[in-house]
């Protein structure tokens, strides 16, 4: 009788234990907003963020149907997700975005290149006035949301 309750145990946990997944990022994006609607006040998906930037898919495995050995990276400052193809981005976005930032914070204007790019930002002046320290290898836009910053130019049409 033991053994039969040993082995029924062994059994709902595994059971239990989620499989291994594939998942797309709009999946990761739809569990981190799950979450988080699930959590606290107070608590968000930078709570999921690794020491080296990416999400802890760990804890969205219930949210994903299972456990997924891929990786990708949320933007602290944009909260933005990306997969890991994409991982720089989100260190030159969050980077960038503390400079620009201060930039404002300090003189009231934003750092973009001018009148004929009125979105882009300015690394050189940035670079100039000591906000960075390296350039981003890809230009980076100031939204019209908060004045966040992008990696996509905005269309002109």
């Amino acid at each position: 009788m033991l053994l039969w309750l040993k082995n029924r145990r062994r059994q709902r946990q595994a059971a239990k234990v989620p499989s291994s997944v594939q998942v797309s990022l709009e999946e990761v994006k739809k569990a981190v907003l799950q979450y988080e609607a699930e959590m606290p006040d107070g608590i968000n998906r930078k709570t999921l963020v690794l020491p080296d930037g990416s999400l802890d898919l760990k804890r969205l495995a219930r949210y994903l149907g299972g456990y997924s050995d891929q990786k990708f990276y949320l933007s602290r400052e944009t909260y933005e997700i990306f997969e890991e193809a994409d991982r720089e981005i989100p260190y030159y976005l969050d980077m960038v975005q503390v400079a620009v930032d201060h930039y404002v914070e300090r003189t009231g204007k934003l750092p973009v290149l001018g009148p004929e790019q009125p979105d882009q930002v300015d690394f050189r002046l940035l670079m100039r006035e000591r906000y960075l320290k390296e350039l981003p290898p890809f230009p980076l836009y100031i939204t019209d949301q908060e004045m966040l910053l992008t990696h996509r130019q905005k269309h002109v049409m």
